[in-house]
Parts: structure tokens; sequence; C-alpha cells
């Protein structure tokens, strides 16, 4: 029982330091928890992301992001890394196709509110440094299919996962 008490106290003090993320609120990834990991974020990885300040404000006034410590005042979104730089994206017909795979756009959240999308960029390549970060969890993930490519803060590497995988 010591050690539990002890593994758990570590884990506290390492979520305040930033160096471990416990998702249990989101299904953006499996609920567990997650280290910082090192590296060049690749397609597949799992990433953390700020998001801008219009993008933001409209996340937390419709309940999608709670407050957390980025310069927004949000917490960071956890997803997948689906496109990287250089990758060619299209918006049509109700879908963002990315590497020939179609993810849908909905019109309406689950609460039947309509979605803003926040680019108008209906077709191109990512750029150095853009990423478009997709939760596929969940049918109706918030994620780069509405606010468009995004930079990666970090990588993160599951520790322990006690939901279910892609």
């Amino acid at each position: 029982m010591k050690w539990l008490l002890l593994a758990l106290l570590v884990l506290i003090f390492l979520n305040f330091s930033n160096a471990v993320y416990f998702n249990i609120f989101t299904h953006s990834l499996p609920f567990g928890i997650y280290i910082k990991k090192e590296g060049i974020p690749q397609r597949g990885d799992y990433a953390a992301s700020c998001l801008t300040v219009q993008i933001a404000r409209y996340g937390i006034n419709r309940g999608y992001l709670t407050e957390g410590n980025c310069d927004t005042g949000t917490v960071r979104v956890l997803k997948i890394i689906k496109g990287v730089p250089g990758d060619r994206f299209v918006v049509k017909n109700g879908f963002l196709e990315l590497n020939s795979i179609k993810y849908p756009i909905k019109k309406k959240d689950s609460l039947g509110r309509e979605l803003k999308c926040f680019y108008p960029q209906q077709a191109g390549a990512l750029k150095r440094d853009e990423y478009m970060l997709i939760g596929t969890f969940v049918p109706n993930s918030w994620d780069s299919r509405y606010w468009g490519p995004v930079t990666v803060q970090f990588l993160l590497k599951p520790w322990w996962i006690w939901d279910h995988e892609e």
C-alpha cells in the first residue's frame, strides 16, 4: 500500500511539472497517463497543441475546452497527428481528405449546434511546422477538420492506457 501511495504522489508531482499528462477528461486520445517525448513529429504520433485565441475562445464558450496553461488560458488539445508538412489536403463535399483518407466534417455538434470552420482554405499542402491533428477515437471529435493546421508543442508517449485503442 505504501508503494502505491508513493507512486501516486510521484505521478501527481510529475503532472504539475508538466512531464506527465493525465488524459481522463477527453476521448481525443485513450484515457491514460502520457509522458512527454522528444523527436520530430511523425504521422501517427500523439501530440499536444495550444490553439489560437479565436479558436480557444470558441472552444471554451462551447464547452469543448476547459481552462488550462496555454497562453490562451485553455488546456492543450491532445490528438493524433494525421497530416505532416508536405501532405496535401482537400476539403469538399463534407469531408477533409488527407493522405487519401476522408474524415467527415459534421455541420452540427453533439448538442445540435452549428459548427464553425476556422480555415477557409479548401485545398493545399501543409507548410513547415503545420500538422493536422485528428481525433479518431470518437466520431464527433473537434479537431483540425474545424480549426485547420496547427503547430505541435510537444509529443506524448503512452505510459499506461486504460481505454480503447484506435
